[in-house]
């Protein structure tokens, strides 16, 4: 009978590292194919808030801003602030989270009070249709804080906030301050509940939603950065310059493009479903996704900035645009002139933009009719 031999130790060897090469060839393959499961997730994600924000328009006859913001009560030390997505939830089959904001915290309660001294259970729920399952955060826990988002509302190519008039003191109700329509370029700003009709680009050449990735307290990085309150610019376009960008990136003051770090509120320094402020619900089509962001130096700094759109997908973001279709953009997509800054004092509030294919996707109303495909 023939007897097998068994391996030599470089037989053995060899078989090994024969099979450490496969898998090495085999893993970018199984990343790529799971990257591309969660980039699906983050596509459906997205694809529901849309549908949810055509469905709000066919009933309420408008969109919800994307900060509905009331007066500071007496003695209370604090503004309602909620998102655009808060208007959404009973569309997204949150009715239970909706109304148990409708019906306030505190005492006496107060209604839709997203802020992080509010860390009521309903703001601090972990909603998976507001999370990109490729976002880095995605996993992490948020316990006793805000609950994050990876979706933000478009503000259009400008980094100004439209004026605000007091209407009423605040009462427990929201609707105190009216917005001024014609100080939004983008769809969405700052109680003003924008109509069909006010998006005469079209809805589906206007961005409705973008990407923007959670800040988790990542070490320097650039272009992904954002440069944070108390250290920011009476320029926000300041940011934008390759020696700005060096000397802060030495100095170690960039993180990633999530959030600002800002010192206020400590708790909740990232993205957030439930606050519409735009350092928490906000993005700008000035600058090219994934590139950097920064805020401004004086009140209201919280929604005054250029917040960057960006993702952890390779190469681009997800953005879901009016008529609630999802499209992939580029980050290479055209984005103009780069050195003009994102001020329509500049260039007019019903002017085309200066910012290319991607600052007309973002602009309401400037007679464009671009397509990020």
């Amino acid at each position: 009978m023939q007897r097998h031999r068994g391996f030599t130790l470089i037989e053995l060897l060899v078989v090994i590292a024969i099979i450490g090469l496969l898998v090495g060839l085999l893993l970018p393959t199984v990343q790529a194919a799971r990257e591309s499961g969660r980039r699906s997730r983050c596509q459906n994600n997205m694809r529901q808030i849309g549908q949810a924000l055509a469905n709000h328009e066919s009933v309420k006859k408008d969109y919800p801003p994307m900060c509905d913001m009331v007066s500071q009560a007496s003695g209370m030390g604090q503004s309602p602030a909620i998102s655009s997505f808060v208007m959404l939830l009973p569309f997204l089959e949150q009715d239970d989270v909706y109304a148990q904001a409708a019906r306030g915290t505190g005492s006496p309660p107060v209604p839709f009070m997203p802020r992080s001294t509010d860390l009521a259970p309903m703001w601090t729920r972990r909603l998976t249709v507001f999370i990109c399952p490729s976002d880095a955060a995605a996993s992490e826990n948020y316990s006793g804080r805000l609950g994050p988002s990876s979706y933000a509302a478009s503000k259009g190519d400008s980094w100004q906030q439209n004026s605000l008039s007091q209407t009423a003191p605040y009462a427990g109700s929201r609707s105190v301050y009216s917005g001024q329509r014609q100080g939004c370029r983008g769809m969405f700003c700052i109680n003003v509940d924008m109509r069909p009709q006010d998006i005469s680009d079209g809805l589906s050449n206007t961005v409705a939603y973008a990407e923007r990735r959670i800040y988790r307290g990542e070490p320097a990085r650039v272009p992904d950065a954002m440069w944070g309150n108390g250290n920011s610019w009476s320029d926000p376009n300041a940011c934008k310059t390759p020696a700005v960008l060096a000397s802060k990136v030495v100095a170690g003051s960039f993180v990633g493009s999530g959030a600002i770090p800002v010192g206020w509120p400590s708790r909740t320094n990232y993205s957030s479903w439930s606050s519409g402020l735009a350092f928490y619900h906000g993005v700008v089509t000035a600058v090219p996704p994934n590139g950097p962001s920064c805020d401004l130096n004086g009140s209201p700094w919280w929604n005054l900035g250029l917040y960057t759109a960006s993702s952890y997908h390779i190469g681009g973001i997800n953005i879901a645009m009016g008529d609630g279709s999802v499209r992939w953009t580029a980050d290479t997509i055209d984005c103009g002139d780069q050195s003009r800054p994102a001020d329509p004092a500049t260039f007019g509030m019903g002017a085309r933009s200066p910012f290319g294919v991607w600052g007309a996707l973002g602009s309401r109303a400037g007679g464009e009719t671009a397509r990020p495909d």
